[in-house]
């Protein structure tokens, strides 16, 4: 039978944290610890059934509590007529509504009662959620009907509702993994499941989901291992952290490569359910050269988040200048190191990226219609700056974990144009159409696949955050489509970053807040003030990578920089953070 995430996903929340080693020298400045970490998992409320005689009122709202217990749909059906409950889908869709207001529920002069507030957003039978679009709302009226006696619903409604005060205590978010097209990494596609569901179910539900491929949100920019037809036999149990995946007969077609590809996606996508995995294919071991368990460890080369000392190296351009920022380990005293013997440093640049393995660079010339990419440290004198002709205003460049190179031109015109320069040389153009939206910032993840943009909206001039997809074209060319829109609360948008626990964003959660940084799933379902955010600072500018030895530095609106430590408290150094000012860059 095809299971569905949804009939059983309401029951958890999602935990958003991390830590890293960071520096412990220098001049505590900012050590106010006003952001909190994100709730745990709250103590769900167990539905009741419908009392004798309850009033039209009390009726629906125990019914709408009922809707959030999906492991026992049927509590809810007994507040419905028996012809409603049979006609009533639950698992296609779940609403989340504002439940801020007290009058969300309301009785109507006809009996009928309504249910109207603000949608958050919605969640498919894939688990996938999708943000309400500004000034979307839920409004549905429950019609009532007697049956012996007793008030019941009386029509389906289109799938189930949850209060958004339930959200975090009922949902958690997981990841299924897929493979990047040169199937060398892997990629996460969020959905939501239960966080108190066992082991063995939770295990079962995300293979189950996994084996039938990416949900729309990476549609046509992964691929999967699994041949067409691949299943799960029965389920997934999990036993003393071991977890047996048994799959169909189709998988047996795959080469020794694909094997390992394709357990390289079942472990991680189990890696938060079971540390360890058995994988098996007509009774016989997936992997014939491997131990009978697997485990993580073996297949971290599909990780381009992977934890390096590069990717925790701080960058940076003072005065248009390229510079290393060291002394960020508490081995020394943290300084501003020109690098003077890059090729890079010769020219005067607007914007720095750097490549994950922390040995060249790309520069925006100022001043020039240049991009320029280079060693950082050029002794070598046969070097040469390679170039790239540019028009109009150039965003500052970003990379993937196959040293790609991202440029997006021309942004502040009509036709935006976004290119992709590969470690060969090759210069090739993306397609896409930001439908006359103006593009601010363009952060490329690890894996080359996910985009994150902040753009302005030519409606209001106001900024806000999407995500988007690298996708092929008929003709096998790249294009950047799937946009998401975040729809998150915040404004005045300033920067938006890649981190270990998905999207940093710098904003306001009004138009008179703090600016700070806010932690966001990659799929805007949840926004968190960072844990430790300072309100002794306005944030301006976020540095950060996915890797989880990377801690968030911060340049406020002074230009002053901000690096979180350990505890969450911020550091500020007085020597980089004096005028001239530092542009933070991590590798990415």
């Amino acid at each position: 039978m095809r299971t569905k995430l949804l009939a059983i996903a309401m029951a958890a929340s999602v935990v958003l944290a991390g830590c890293s080693t960071v520096p412990t020298k220098g001049p505590i400045r900012s050590g106010s610890q006003a952001g909190l970490a994100p709730p745990q998992a709250g103590v769900n409320v167990k539905a009741n059934p419908p009392r004798p005689n309850t009033p039209p009122l009390a009726l629906v709202n125990g019914y709408l509590e009922a809707m959030s217990d999906s492991s026992n749909f049927d509590q809810a059906r007994q507040y419905m007529t028996p012809e409603a409950a049979a006609a009533w889908k639950p698992e296609s869709k779940l609403s989340v509504y504002d439940q801020s207001s007290t009058s969300a529920v309301s009785l109507l002069s006809n009996g009928s009662v309504e249910l109207k507030a603000r949608l958050i957003g919605t969640i498919d039978d894939r688990g996938s959620w999708t943000p309400a679009r500004q000034g979307e709302s839920v409004d549905v009226v429950f019609r009532l009907a007697d049956v012996e006696g007793q008030k019941r619903v009386s029509n389906a409604p289109d799938g189930a509702y949850l209060g958004s005060n339930q959200f975090e205590s009922r949902l958690t978010a997981r990841s299924l993994y897929f493979l990047t097209p040169d199937r060398q990494t892997l990629v996460p596609d969020p959905v939501f499941l239960p966080i108190n569901l066992p082991p063995g179910q939770a295990a079962t539900q995300l293979i189950q989901e996994l084996l039938k491929g990416p949900t729309s949100r990476l549609a046509g920019g992964v691929v999967t291992a699994a041949p067409p037809g691949t299943q799960v036999n029965v389920s997934v149990p999990v036993e003393l952290t071991t977890a047996t995946v048994a799959l169909s007969d189709a998988a047996q077609v795959l080469g020794d490569q694909e094997r390992r590809q394709l357990a390289a996606q079942i472990l991680w996508t189990l890696r938060n359910v079971s540390p360890r995995v058995r994988i098996t294919v007509g009774g016989a071991p997936l992997l014939d050269d491997q131990p009978d368990v697997l485990s993580i460890a073996s297949f971290s080369q599909y990780d381009p988040a992977a934890s390096s000392p590069q990717l925790k190296e701080l960058y940076g351009l003072r005065a248009g200048k390229v510079q290393h920022i060291t002394g960020l380990d508490g081995a020394k005293d943290i300084a501003s190191v020109p690098l003077n013997d890059s090729l890079l440093y010769e020219y005067n640049a607007d914007s720095l990226a750097v490549n994950l393995r922390g040995d060249a660079g790309a520069i925006v010339v100022h001043n020039q219609p240049l991009v320029g990419y280079a060693r950082l440290d050029a002794t070598d004198k046969a070097d040469k700056l390679v170039t790239i002709k540019t028009s109009g205003k150039v965003l500052r460049p970003s990379y993937d974990y196959q040293e790609n190179l991202w440029i997006l031109d021309r942004a502040d015109s009509a036709n935006p144009r976004l290119r992709v320069r590969n470690r060969d040389g090759k210069v090739s153009d993306v397609a896409t159409d930001f439908h006359g939206d103006t593009p601010v910032a363009l952060r490329m993840a690890p894996d080359g696949v996910r985009a994150l943009l902040m753009m302005r909206r030519a409606s209001t001039g106001q900024n806000y955050v999407e995500t988007a997809t690298v996708q092929l074209n008929d003709a096998k060319q790249p294009k950047l489509g799937g946009f998401r829109p975040l729809e998150l609360p915040l404004t005045n948008i300033t920067d938006v970053s890649w981190n270990q626990s998905g999207i940093l964003v710098a904003g306001r959660s009004s138009p008179n807040a703090l600016a700070q940084p806010w932690q966001v799933n990659t799929d805007g379902s949840q926004t968190h003030l960072l844990p430790g955010a300072s309100t002794e600072f306005a944030t301006k500018l976020i540095a950060s990578n996915p890797s989880a030895d990377t801690f968030p530095v911060v340049e406020d609106t002074s230009g002053a920089l901000h690096w979180q430590l350990k505890d969450l408290s911020w550091q500020m150094d007085d020597e980089t953070s004096k005028s001239p000012y530092i542009t933070p860059v991590y590798p990415g």
